[in-house]
């Protein structure tokens, strides 16, 4: 009863906020943390229930936002009709695909190998994106009109408050949906192969085909994110693949096990954007709040275990807890 009250609170408050945060720029800004909390939330089912640290976790999110764009385009030439709705789930399924054929070969181990595997991908398709014009639309990248789509019961997505109602309808389904696979046997699996592959494996699990699971279900989500994102900004350029912003921002929370939840984290992520063009000091505000949690970090991410007695009650870690863990 009480897991039901908290899901009708937070979709009572989504449907809130654009009552509160009415101006252009709120709205806009509303929609930009609704799609970084999708992103963020998928990036967290391998960090922060997998412990697999991926450099290359946005390539998910640019395919299914190149994909979704592609499908805008087809509308607007009216090769196809397909409701603007539908175009987040295009991107879920692009990104599906896409962890489908690469998790086969990068899931095999976990660690430095991952990481390694996941940032040659990542890099892969960054350099392939000013190559493959026809798809990723070289430097100019890929644009749509939104407003060609199929109206949805007489709603045609022109302004952005009805794009946020949009998004924020997608980040209830995808929260519940990586809530509820969580509680699946795969997603308990997942924490069990976290915290021990070994016992994991001599139980008859097999650790591989866990962190494959997971990793096809966050490059779903992950997609979904992107497809939100073509529908909000309309285009697709080859920056929407670099994975910088994504690690500095909810990965490096999700590695040092201060939270679990990145739904917070989301302004971090849309902040420099936003910040840049209302203050000329807002760059190094982001760059400081990212480089204070770096430097407490002085073993490094990989595998990083904090203990909950090394947080004071001002938040930060204290010093000689921290450790390395297998």
């Amino acid at each position: 009863m009480r897991t039901l009250v908290l899901w009708a609170v937070f979709a009572l408050l989504l449907m809130v906020l654009p009552l509160i945060f009415d101006s252009v720029l709120g709205v806009s800004i509303l929609n930009q943390m609704a799609i970084a909390i999708v992103f963020a939330l998928s990036y967290n089912l391998l960090l922060g229930q997998g412990r697999m640290l991926s450099f290359g976790h946005a390539v998910y999110f640019g395919l299914g936002g190149f994909l979704a764009v592609h499908a805008m385009l087809l509308t607007e030439t009216q090769t196809l009709a397909i409701p603007l709705v539908l175009i987040p789930l295009v991107g879920g399924l692009c990104g599906l695909v896409a962890a489908l054929f690469i998790g086969s070969f990068s899931t095999g181990r976990a660690g430095t190998v991952f990481a390694m595997i996941s940032l040659g991908v990542g890099e892969l398709l960054a350099a392939s994106s000013l190559i493959l014009v026809s798809f990723f639309g070289g430097e100019r990248g890929v644009s749509a009109d939104r407003t060609f789509a199929p109206p949805f019961f007489g709603v045609d997505f022109a302004q952005d408050v009805q794009v946020y109602f949009l998004a924020a309808a997608w980040l209830f389904v995808s929260v519940l949906g990586m809530y509820l696979f969580t509680r699946t046997p795969a997603g308990r699996l997942a924490n069990a192969v976290r915290d021990n592959p070994e016992r994991a494996q001599f139980l008859g699990y097999s650790a591989q085909r866990v962190r494959f699971i997971s990793f096809v279900v966050a490059g779903f989500f992950a997609g979904i994110a992107g497809g939100l994102f073509a529908v909000n900004y309309e285009i697709l350029t080859a920056g929407n693949l670099n994975t910088a912003s994504s690690l500095l921002g909810g990965g490096v929370r999700a590695a040092t096990g201060i939270t679990e939840d990145e739904i917070p984290a989301a302004p971090d992520w849309m902040l420099p954007g936003n910040l840049s063009g209302l203050t000329s000091g807002g760059e190094a505000l982001i760059d400081s709040s990212n480089g204070l949690p770096l430097a407490r970090m002085d073993r490094g991410l990989m595998s990083l275990q904090v203990d909950p007695r090394a947080v004071d009650a001002a938040g930060w870690l204290a010093p000689g807890v921290v450790h390395v863990g297998r």
